[in-house]
């Protein structure tokens, strides 16, 4: 069951912009064309900032059109889990922000009339687990201790049987890529310079910041914000959040009673229903596991399916597709100037709440390049380091880089020759001494790339859901083309051309050559392809 493009972006366009050509200065450059990004920019024009924002690819391409869209104040970190780990006050102030960031969704959509279908809704976390009733009872109380309005319920209005429920009332969901395209649009009246297909591949810290774009212009700012998900940072942030793949299906013409759900599972299940262009469609999400550690994504999608079927009476889903999520190691994100830095501004480590903790990762950054006071600045600080709560999962997570650095090395590629690859698959390989990543398109043709990952230097591994190759150690992601999908990699893997003698994947033993022999930089000569 291959992923494709989500119902989001499926069923909406968004506005075009051209590339920076030129150096500029402005004063805040804005990183990353998502719900982070855009809304920065929007909030920092209004202020009367100078500002500049460039998308490596297309506005809103990203993870942002790959959500489900639940505006909410229950995070994925358990109110309980944070007033242990973060007092009292700092559960309060999760949920004052995330309150605070579904209003400033509402007044962006109420002040430039965006045609979003937002509306408004209960959500619910439910179990099906007698274990867990206890559980839910015990988040009950602590959401009313942070000054949540919540209720506690025998059971969540679904159609099969759970134990219990705790309701979220007044969330919300809309439809995402309308969204950003309005606000794109409205962010460029108020004065945004936008600018896609303009990677940015190196910022220098200083007075001014100097961004430097991977086709060669150069931007001067006052201050720089990295609003790209996975920062541009090369080791300390990379340390403390962790990438996923959370996959969602849609079937068309279902539907459940109002509202979002979310289960008690472990990776968790997240559904609803939202009508686009007059169909309902049933939205479901999960089988959560760390990008890059299977090549059997299919499957993961295979399971969703049986788990919907088990519990819904759903037809055939009309979209399917994936989305990255970054784990943070102590259960918030990371909002605020980055480590070592002066000007430079990061947001990340969002979890399963991107579209709520985006937009109050762009209220705080706003605040903090104003020189105000923002309530929130200090709990969700990029700096700071929570060495009691975090530890263990800190250790968790960062075992895998040395892990897969040095261990992958060892294992013996997927295949022997490009002869064992078929159409629509990508495996490993071992030519002349290099291992590459080698993929086989519908037509037959063989596309070459280096495994290394241009991030820290290990080894991607296919995803066979998405057609890429996807790093296990920070959640980098790449097209069979080498193209940076998802950083923190800023640079594409070295394209390899494979010698056209060998396209079929055989070996000529007679000349003693290995398939597909390695010719970086040049094209084969008439002599070779004979």
């Amino acid at each position: 069951m291959q992923s494709n493009a989500s119902l989001w972006s499926a069923t909406s366009t968004s506005p075009t912009f051209p590339p920076l050509m030129a150096n500029a200065e402005v004063d805040v450059v804005v990183i990353g064309g998502g719900i982070t990004g855009l809304t920065a920019a929007m909030l920092l024009s209004t202020t009367g900032k100078r500002v500049c924002l460039v998308e490596a690819r297309r506005i809103g391409c990203g993870v942002s059109h790959r959500s489900t869209v639940h505006l909410t104040e229950a995070v994925d970190t358990r109110y309980k889990q944070i007033e242990s780990d973060f007092g009292k006050q700092g559960a309060q102030l999760v949920a004052q922000s995330s309150r605070a960031a579904i209003e400033k969704i509402a007044q962006l959509v109420k002040a430039f009339a965006i045609p979003c279908d937002f509306l408004r809704r209960p959500g619910y976390l439910y179990t099906e687990k007698d274990k867990d009733v206890a559980g839910i009872e015990e988040e009950h109380d602590a959401a009313q201790r942070a000054g949540l309005p919540v209720d506690l319920l025998p059971e969540a209005p679904l159609p099969f049987a759970n134990k219990g429920a705790l309701r979220f009332p007044d969330q919300a969901q809309m439809h995402i890529v309308r969204y950003l395209a309005s606000l794109a649009t409205a962010a460029q009246a108020k004065g945004t310079r936008i600018y896609e297909e303009s990677r940015v591949i190196t910022i220098e810290d200083g007075e001014p910041c100097i961004v430097h774009l991977e086709h060669g212009p150069v931007i001067r700012a006052k201050d720089v914000f990295v609003a790209t998900h996975a920062p541009l940072n090369r080791v300390f942030l990379q340390t403390k959040i962790a990438a996923y793949r959370s996959y969602v299906l849609a079937f068309p013409q279902v539907k459940i009673p109002d509202g979002l759900f979310w289960d008690t599972e472990d990776p968790y299940h997240y559904f609803s229903t939202f009508d686009v262009d007059g169909v309902p469609y049933l939205i479901v999400g999960g089988e959560d596991h760390k990008t890059g550690t299977t090549t059997d994504t299919d499957e993961h999608l295979e399971k969703l399916l049986a788990w919907t079927k088990s519990r819904i009476t759903v037809p055939a889903p009309s979209f399917r597709w994936s989305a990255q999520v970054e784990e943070s190691v102590d259960g918030l994100p990371f909002i605020g100037r980055n480590s070592l830095s002066e000007h430079v501004y990061v947001a990340t480590g969002f979890s399963g709440n991107g579209t709520t903790f985006g937009t109050i990762a762009a209220m705080i950054v706003t605040d903090l390049v104003n020189g105000h006071a923002n309530p929130w600045a200090d709990l969700y600080a990029a700096t700071r380091v929570k060495p009691m709560s975090s530890a263990t999962t800190y250790l968790e997570e960062n075992i895998d880089f040395p892990m897969h650095l040095v261990s992958d090395r060892l294992h013996p590629p997927d295949a022997k020759s490009p002869a064992e690859i078929r159409p629509g698959e990508g495996k490993t390989i071992r030519l002349r001494g290099e291992r590459l990543a080698v993929y086989r398109d519908a037509q037959g043709s063989l596309h070459a790339v280096s495994s290394v990952c241009t991030h820290l230097g290990c080894l991607v591994k296919f995803n066979n859901a998405e057609k890429t190759w996807d790093c296990p150690c920070h959640g980098s992601r790449f097209g069979v083309d080498g193209a940076v999908l998802d950083g923190p990699a800023t640079r594409p893997l070295a394209k390899k051309l494979l010698d056209t003698r060998h396209a079929s994947g055989t070996i000529d033993a007679r000349r003693g050559a290995e398939a597909g022999e390695v010719r970086d930089g040049a094209t084969p000569s008439r002599k070779d392809a004979e």
